[in-house]
């Protein structure tokens, strides 16, 4: 998905965001903006800022969203959309130069400042995504933006370099997720 597709997708959900307080409206919002957000860090490219600009690859986006309280199903969804795309740039075919994260007027991170950064920010862009969503919708509405999700990020991860490996770690967090809360109902 180009660019200009992310953010038409982005306008979308703010659209449904302000249009209707109904909770599957706004489960689409979420839905809209975090197939946005799966490409929306990559603006650094239209930028001055170069690629993998910290600015784009980090939860400053999100930050940004949070001057309008009524778009928290918005922060929801761009939150776990750039999670998955920084969750995929995590495992670049080799961590140097074009792959590597910048600062700006600081330059690269280096190889490991950049897993870091991109493993910390995806982590807790989707944290905070999941924390939002929770709050934002009720319970039912939720489960369902939840499961577009779900199928958006395999979608996405599917199809862009590093998403397997990606995929792979959240299947994993995911198991274990349920695995927990199979142990404390039967406990």
């Amino acid at each position: 998905m180009g660019l200009l597709a992310s953010l038409l997708w982005l306008v979308a959900a703010i659209v449904l965001a302000d249009r209707s307080q109904r909770p599957f409206v706004q489960a689409a919002a979420v839905v809209a903006a975090g197939i946005a957000g799966t490409t929306l860090p990559d603006l650094d490219l239209l930028l001055p800022i170069g690629h993998r600009s910290a600015l784009t690859h980090s939860l400053l986006p999100l930050a940004l969203a949070c001057f309008a309280r009524h778009w928290r199903p918005v922060m929801a969804g761009l939150a776990i959309g750039i999670g998955l795309h920084l969750a995929a740039d995590s495992f670049p075919n080799a961590m140097r130069g074009y792959a590597t994260v910048k600062l700006p007027g600081i330059g690269s991170l280096g190889t490991t400042g950049s897993y870091v950064w991109l493993g910390m920010q995806a982590l807790a862009a989707t944290l905070a995504g999941s924390v939002l969503l929770a709050a934002a919708l009720p319970v039912r509405a939720a489960l369902l933006a939840a499961a577009a999700l779900v199928l958006v990020g395999i979608a996405y991860l599917f199809a862009t370099d590093g998403g397997w490996p990606a995929l792979a770690v959240y299947a994993a967090f995911g198991w274990l997720a349920i695995r927990r809360g199979a142990g404390r109902a039967s406990g």
